[in-house]
């Protein structure tokens, strides 16, 4: 009994461990991980292996893309990378006889597997690399896979080196650069012995070395004649760079994970147990330490994602609960956007635009990120642009690959539009996924029932959003700015469409288009009662120019002794610049367009 109990704790200890590393992963950043699913695409088609084979290592980016897609439920795709981190774990305590407290060690592998998924931050927009998220540790397995096998086959008749031989040619077109860690601890000799030091030792180290060498530039330049030649041993890797920018930072845990696979041989000869928890100790602190060093915890990022999934399912409320949480720094303008969105489809937009907060803080990356490729579709949707929005679905898939949310958003626009065997094609690639078949199953009803575009509760109001004109027009990648101008300047019958219009010129501080969209407003809405920010527009405009008279209006005595209190505490403040204006004015006054069309000058949109 003590012998099968000292047998199945080490196991049991590694399996505890490596289910705490997963409930921290589904903690923090479950969120994260249903947006990456929606950045990337399976299908279990042919062609789809055949097209992401057209570089080495594409079934490892297959693989990685079917793993992927498992996050839409986070729970459970954690659950098959916990199961895949414990595999490795064990399979590297068979390999390198790792027992006891010296099993410890095991478990660098699986920590430093997890910080390449929760460094990754605003990656999962820009990574190339189909399945990156997976890929990396689909191909630690398979590479110790690989080593068992060669480790079962018997030494003589050189079996074992004829097995590295057709590891390394097959492999690399697999796998790509993680056919090379396979060959690599294939050689690592399996005995220090003198005896048979020639087939155990140097016949493998030389016949790996040539391999690693020769392998990947014959088959490039004879098959994969596309890839660049400084990126052939690089295959199947992220890339890690942004234009010409490279960010070799990014790669560090990598080097780290395939060093780590190198050290387990080490305490071959180390029977002392003690020896084996200190080394264990230190190492996994160490990797500890260094996984939570790199963990993206950038608080604007995990909000727009979180923002993002609430507005995908028409959470409104809950855009407006994330926004007001708790924010060392101020929001970016993909939130500002969000939340005024929110506002505008709930009609509180006119009361309460200013009351949340405001700023333009550049995303937490060391490469510029542009709102087109982060948030610019679900934006350009939401404010009923559907030609834009279909247009940098097809540019990001052309740039970036195809993902779930391009086909989503194609069906969408299409729909709108009355483009139904458009949508038919997307829908039907959609129906082939595993959890988004029954979504196109039920837009699919909508191509044999165009009512059913104006009844949907999400595209109603974009319906009611869209002008029958044709004309061209380009917004040079400034999201923000287009949708403000292109409003701003617009006119339409539909009150909908008329009070955007009207929000907008209030954001560009137009006086010009305001009026005219003020009056219509007012015209459109006899009876109602003016939300607050816009009887604060008119009256601070009819105040500063007096072109317009607006002595007859009924504005909220709430109206007038904000603006007045707000002039005056102006005089009080005598010469200071604007940053000191605006720290002082904010707990006041922070909340009126007052504030906004004065102290809020250097905001930049994108």
């Amino acid at each position: 009994m003590r012998k099968h109990i000292k047998i199945i704790t080490g196991p049991v200890v590694l399996l505890c461990f490596i289910a705490g590393m997963c409930f921290l992963l589904f903690r923090n950043e479950s969120d994260v991980l249903f947006r990456a699913q929606e950045l990337s695409l399976f299908l279990p088609t042919r062609l789809y292996l055949h097209n992401l084979s057209i570089y080495p290592g594409g079934l490892l980016s297959w693989l990685g893309c079917w793993l992927t897609q498992h996050f839409y439920h986070p729970a459970l795709g954690v659950t098959l990378l916990g199961v895949l981190w414990f595999l490795i774990s064990m399979l590297t305590c068979h390999l390198n006889r790792l027992n006891g407290l010296w099993m410890g060690l095991s478990l660098v592998a699986p920590l430093l597997l997890l910080g390449i998924i929760t460094q990754s931050g605003y990656w999962i927009y820009y990574q190339k690399l189909e399945g990156f998220l997976g890929t990396p540790t689909l191909g630690v397995l398979f590479a110790l896979l690989a080593t068992e096998v060669y480790r079962v086959i018997p030494e003589r008749w050189g079996l074992r080196l004829l097995w590295m031989l057709v590891w390394a040619i097959a492999g690399y077109p697999l796998l790509g650069a993680y056919s090379f860690l396979g060959t690599l601890l294939m050689m690592v000799p399996t005995s220090l012995e003198r005896k048979g030091w020639i087939l155990q030792i140097a016949a493998p180290i030389a016949l790996g070395t040539l391999l690693i060498a020769v392998v990947p530039r014959i088959a490039c330049q004879h098959f994969y004649s596309q890839l660049n030649t400084d990126l052939v041993y690089r295959a199947g890797m992220p890339l890690c760079s942004y234009g010409e920018n490279d960010f070799p930072q990014y790669r560090l845990p990598y080097y780290l994970l395939f060093l780590s696979l190198f050290l387990h041989p080490l305490p071959w000869k180390l029977n002392k147990q003690w020896i084996g928890a200190l080394a264990s100790l230190i190492l996994i602190g160490a990797t500890c330490w260094k996984v939570n060093d790199i963990w993206y915890r950038d608080v604007n990022f995990h909000k727009e994602i979180r923002m993002n999934n609430a507005i995908r399912q028409l959470q409104w409320e809950k855009v407006l609960h994330i926004m007001l949480e708790p924010n060392p720094t101020p929001p970016t303008r993909l939130m500002v956007m969000m939340k005024n969105l929110a506002l505008f489809r709930l009609g509180r937009a006119g009361d309460e635009m200013f009351h949340y907060p405001d700023g333009s803080t550049i995303q937490n990356a060391p490469w510029q990120i542009r709102l087109s490729q982060v948030g610019g579709i679900l934006i350009y949707y939401h404010y009923a642009k559907e030609n834009f929005c279909y247009r940098w679905c097809m540019e990001n898939a052309v740039e970036y690959g195809w993902r779930v949310e391009h086909l989503i958003y194609m069906v969408k626009s299409s729909l709108i539009n009355g483009d139904w065997e458009v949508a038919r094609k997307y829908l039907n690639l959609l129906k082939k996924t595993k959890y988004y078949h029954e979504w196109a199953e039920h837009y699919e009803t909508y191509l044999h029932n165009p009512q059913k575009v104006e009844e949907d509760t999400e595209m109603n109001p974009l319906v009611q959003m869209q002008l029958n004109e044709s004309h061209l027009d380009s917004d040079n990648t400034k999201i923000e700015l287009f949708i403000l101008n292109a409003y701003a300047s617009g006119h339409g019958p539909n009150p909908l469409y008329q009070e955007m219009t009207l929000l907008c010129s209030l954001l560009v501080r137009d006086i010009p288009s305001f009026w005219p969209r003020f009056f219509e407003y007012c015209s459109l809405h006899q009876g109602d009662h003016i939300p607050i920010h816009y009887q604060e527009a008119a009256y601070l405009y009819g105040h500063l120019e007096n072109k317009v008279d607006i002595s007859r209006f009924p504005f909220d005595e709430e109206v007038r002794q904000s603006y007045d209190a707000f002039m005056k505490f102006n005089d009080q403040c005598g010469p200071m610049s604007l940053e000191q204006k605006a720290a002082a004015f904010k707990p006041r006054f922070g909340d009126t367009f007052y504030y906004y069309y004065f102290l809020q000058r250097n905001l930049q949109t994108n």
